[in-house]
């Protein structure tokens, strides 16, 4: 077998690991129809997350996180690890399956992972509650990788996640990665501080205007991005529409990106408050500039019609 061959065979493996939109039309088609109520909208997930705002960002399934992270011991990966420390909100959940499960970890269909590790021993259903429980080989898994539950809760940096830490740590013992995490993030905080730094100094000698623009929107996006991590969390949407309604009383957002310029109306949506959703998509016409204009028409439509169905829909 020629140097060609062998380029050629493992191009064609590489090949046969699905990529997101893939996994996300397969595990969305095996669901079954008694978990759908568990999981948001089929809208809901999409092969990059944020799309058409400064923070998209394209999700890595599962299947493609497996090619460059590392197992444990026993052969489980980030996701599995961490479904084993949330495992008594499961099955059934009170509040559905959170969206981070899949814009972090790769995966749409939890249920069918959670079943997999009760079929592998590691999870068995407690009679009394009808959620799951640990076995002795799970609580000897989640022990010996407390790093994967303690990163999901307490990681900084997109630029340091889990997946990283995972790499860093490599096999055996991973029982220093506190010492670990406490170095990367110092070393982050280093660089980012004397970075943002340096940049501001120099902006606001040459550009004063431009500087307080950007304090604002620095402080801004910092704020979105943790009331997301918390939705993601918690899926507390009255919450999250209070939010976003305290960034439209300070003018809306100070960053540009149709997803996030439309994001409370999508919230006022999910809410069926069209109402409402209608008159915030009138101020980003009136307020935001033409750019937003033809976006801003196809949502009233879209509003309209779906606000004629629930009338439609009270009057049978």
């Amino acid at each position: 077998m020629g140097i060609f061959d062998i380029f050629k065979k493992k191009t064609k493996e590489k090949n046969l690991i699905p990529t997101a939109q893939e996994t996300l039309l397969k595990q969305t088609a095996a669901i079954p129809e008694s978990e759908k109520k568990y999981y948001q909208p089929d809208s809901y997930y999409m092969a990059k997350s944020h799309e058409g705002t400064p923070f998209e960002n394209g999700v890595v399934s599962f299947e493609q996180r497996k090619e460059t992270s590392i197992p444990s011991d026993r052969g489980l990966y980030v996701p599995e690890i961490l479904m084993l420390h949330f495992c008594k909100k499961y099955p059934n959940p009170k509040n559905g399956y959170p969206g981070y499960w899949w814009y972090k970890y790769g995966i749409r269909d939890v249920g069918s992972v959670y079943e997999s590790l009760m079929e592998r021993g590691y999870l068995i259903i407690n009679e009394k509650t009808g959620k799951y429980e640990l076995t002795n080989l799970g609580k000897a898994e989640l022990e010996e990788n407390a790093y994967v539950p303690y990163m999901h809760s307490h990681s900084k940096y997109t630029t340091f996640t889990v997946w990283d830490l995972n790499q860093l740590l490599g096999t055996g013992d991973k029982s220093n990665y506190m010492e670990i995490i406490e170095k990367k993030h110092a070393d982050i905080d280093n660089r980012n501080v004397e970075s943002n730094k340096t940049f501001m100094k120099e902006l606001k000698a040459i550009d004063p205007d431009g500087y307080r623009l950007l304090k604002n929107q620095d402080k801004q996006i910092k704020a979105v991005q943790a009331a997301d991590e918390k939705y993601a969390e918690d899926n507390d949407l009255e919450w999250i529409i209070n939010f976003w309604e305290e960034i439209w009383k300070d003018g809306g957002p100070k960053f540009e990106g149709s997803g996030w310029m439309f994001r409370l109306p999508d919230l006022y949506i999910k809410a069926k408050r069209y109402d409402d959703a209608i008159d915030i998509v009138q101020k980003i016409k009136k307020n935001k500039g033409s750019y937003y204009l033809n976006k801003a028409n196809s949502y009233i439509a879209k509003i309209e019609e779906r606000q004629a169905k629930e009338t439609a829909k009270k009057m049978k």
